[in-house]
């Protein structure tokens, strides 16, 4: 009997936290907030009109993508926010 209570505790631990959402990204440049929401974004270092940029899939148009470009001098932040 004791041995069938040990397996029931990590049975009902199994499901707990099953249905978590996967953190998404928002992007901070010089400025303020460019982007939230993004589940990727790519920093190529390629250059748009002088200007490196960062391409994402767009969170709002499923299937096409998205890019920023970064102003002269300026830096972006990429982090992670989780949902709550």
């Amino acid at each position: 009997m004791h041995r069938l209570a040990w397996l029931a505790i990590p049975l009902s631990l199994a499901a707990c936290g099953g249905s978590k959402s996967a953190p998404t990204l928002t992007v901070t440049c010089t400025g303020g907030i460019q982007l939230v929401g993004a589940a990727s974004v790519d920093v190529p270092g390629d250059m748009a009109n002088g200007r490196p940029t960062m391409n994402y899939p767009d969170p709002s148009n499923p299937g096409k993508t998205g890019s920023i470009s970064v102003e002269p001098h300026g830096h972006c932040k990429v982090t992670p926010q989780t949902p709550s």
